[in-house]
């Protein structure tokens, strides 16, 4: 049987290492991306502890120059887009401020002609142009290209212009663009007798702000830095040349439009001083040299009535306004005594010693009341290198005593021909003051319809010294104070002027025959800053002794014993060194130096015989503030 305890299943056994070893054991899952990856961790470990330190910073330095390569290429990449960018707008800034440059240039030539149409329209293109100009150069990368080292000082250079600029296109050429029409010359010149000015009086307030925007435009370009690429100084110096020329004659427009109505008495305008002008005009010879001109040989009186002009007949001074040796010694300055004597008060044909014509004229105004006359409202100042030019406006006129005088002759027939002619002063005198006169009269009846030639007529007789103008209203003189016209010694050495001037020595008539030839040029620029530059002066006697030999006595005049000359010429040459500066040297000795009016002055007298020359060289020294390249020679006037 079997025994029932055997049906009883016995516990379960422990298994031996054997079956263990042997029995299947479940492992979890492991990727193989894990374990390549771990093995080679593994590898570099222990490839890392067989490395040395060397090898390791070779390494690393590989990767650090990849890097570095790899910036550098994307810099480069953007460099040169940036270049591409900002070479495309750099040539569209150049040609449109190129463009801008050619319509200002115009500008100043088209008011001058009278053009006031064409004068308007490169107006515009003018401020066109310097829009689309600013439109480029105010892109990003403009900006960024300043901040390049050294070339940077360029790019700033040429911003800082063009903003400039552009000021001045949106906020000044506007207001010029109007008042332009207002300069008509088809308005403005003499009709019957009588000035028209058209609506200049309406726009000078147009005018005065517009100046104000283009003189402070013009002082901020001269501040703009020094540059290193030559295409770009060249810009930046053409630029502020052609923009000095607008800033020029805004000034003068300005200027005219403001005081010309009420010397006129052709303002209109509420608490005005209307009333009748009357001008005291002084007629030069400049066959005797004055410092302004020549003798003031005849005086008259020009009186301007709500336009209308009436003019005195030309007449001697009036010598007994004249002041004494003892007044003389209190009108007189101490400079002025020292340089040019008493003489400058006590005989009329001296008051003009000096080159500067508001003194002349203020001397003048006094001797005129003195002399029982009303006071004037101005002095002007005319030659018969002026007369000569309106002749060539108004037509030739025939002279009561039968002289034809044109616009070819007139010169040559009164500061030469009447002294070979006639042997008294007297005869000379009175054909000079006929001339005068008669003259006057023609032209004003005569230039009706010759608005244009009779303004440029007054324009280049300004700008050559044969005609000034002094008020004797303090605030019209300010407001002329400064320009051509009005002749003075100039006092500001931001501005310097070098003045060469002449008085006649001879007491005769001979400087028809006296060739001058005067010239500046730049030579350097000091540390300091100071300018300096180089007048040359060349005197020349080109009279024909035989022939001045057999002429009356007054023509060739007389020495200081008294004795008829015998052809030669004695002039006396004063050197003006600009304000703030000196003259540095010489190539012929000065007889003197002085000061005048804070000016250093180099003195020198000349005799020069028939068929000699004298040529002196000298070095003038301007103000460190002065403007490069703008120093200007002002000098006794020539005859044409």
């Amino acid at each position: 049987m079997t025994d029932p305890m055997n049906d009883i299943p016995e516990p379960p056994q422990q298994q031996n290492e054997a079956d263990e070893v042997n029995s299947p054991v479940i492992q979890p899952t492991v990727d193989s991306e894990v374990l390549a990856e771990n093995a080679r961790q593994a590898e570099r470990r222990k490839h890392r502890r067989r490395m040395s330190h060397e090898h390791i910073r070779r390494i690393k330095r590989k990767k650090r120059i990849r890097m570095m390569l790899i910036v550098i290429g994307a810099l480069l990449l953007i460099i040169a887009a940036l270049a591409a960018w900002l070479g495309l707008s750099a040539l569209k800034a150049k040609n449109e401020v190129e463009a801008a440059i050619q319509a200002a240039s115009r500008i100043q030539s088209q008011v001058q002609a009278g053009d006031t149409d064409k004068a308007q329209a490169s107006i515009e293109a003018f401020s066109q142009h310097i829009d689309a100009t600013y439109a480029q150069t105010k892109q990003p990368v403009w900006k960024l290209v300043t901040l390049v080292p050294y070339y940077g000082s360029d790019v700033k250079a040429a911003r800082d212009m063009v903003h400039i600029l552009e000021d001045v296109s949106n906020n000044a050429l506007p207001k010029l663009a109007k008042a332009a029409q207002a300069l008509d010359f088809n308005s403005i010149g003499i009709k019957d007798g009588t000035i028209q000015l058209g609506d200049m009086a309406s726009v000078a307030q147009d005018l005065a702000a517009a100046n104000g925007i283009v003189a402070d435009a013009s002082v901020d370009m001269g501040k703009i830095g020094g540059t290193h690429i030559p295409q770009i100084t060249e810009s930046v110096q053409q630029g502020r040349s052609k923009f000095k020329e607008l800033a020029s004659l805004t000034d003068t427009a300005s200027r005219l439009a403001d005081v010309l109505p009420k010397m006129f008495d052709l303002d209109s305008s509420e608490g005005s001083s209307s009333g009748p002008r009357t001008y005291l005009v002084l007629a030069q010879n400049n066959a005797e040299l004055r410092a302004t001109g020549g003798i003031p040989t005849a005086w008259a009186t020009l009186t301007i009535d709500a336009g209308k002009i009436s003019m005195s007949t030309f007449g001697d001074p009036p010598r007994d306004g004249l002041f004494s040796q003892d007044e003389a010694a209190s009108v007189l300055t101490a400079e002025e005594r020292n340089l040019f004597s008493t003489k400058m008060a006590t005989d009329y044909p001296d008051i003009n010693f000096t080159p500067d014509f508001p003194r002349v004229a203020d001397i003048a105004s006094q001797i005129w009341h003195r002399a029982g006359h009303d006071d004037v409202d101005g002095v002007i100042s005319v030659d018969p290198v002026f007369l000569q030019r309106l002749l060539k406006v108004a037509g030739p006129v025939t002279l009561s005593d039968g002289t034809v005088m044109s616009g070819d002759n007139t010169e040559q027939r009164i500061l030469n021909q009447i002294y070979i002619d006639t042997d008294t002063q007297a005869e000379q005198t009175d054909f000079f003051t006929m001339a005068a006169s008669e003259i006057f009269t023609h032209m004003l009846k005569n230039v009706d319809g010759k608005n244009q030639q009779l303004v440029q007529t007054f324009q280049k007789s300004v700008s050559d010294g044969h005609l000034y103008v002094w008020s004797a209203h303090e605030d019209e003189q300010r407001r002329i104070s400064g320009t051509t016209i009005a002749g003075e010694l100039q006092s500001k050495p931001v501005h310097p002027v070098t003045g060469v001037y002449f008085n006649d020595a001879t007491m005769g008539k001979m400087d028809w025959y006296l060739k001058r030839e005067v010239t500046s040029t730049y030579d350097k620029t000091y540390p300091s800053g100071a300018k300096q530059y180089t007048i040359h002066i060349k005197l020349t006697n080109t009279a024909d002794a035989a022939k001045v030999n057999a002429a009356p006595d007054l023509l060739r005049g007389y020495d200081h014993n008294g004795n008829p000359r015998t052809g030669e010429i004695e002039t006396v040459l004063y050197v003006y060194a600009p304000d703030e500066g000196r003259i540095v040297d010489w190539t012929q000795d000065f007889d003197q130096f002085a000061v005048h009016d804070g000016l250093t002055v180099g003195v020198k007298t000349v005799t020069l015989r028939p068929g000699e020359s004298f040529e002196t060289t000298v070095h003038v020294l301007a103000s460190p503030t002065a403007d490069e390249n703008e120093m200007i020679l002002r000098q006794t006037p020539l005859v044409d």
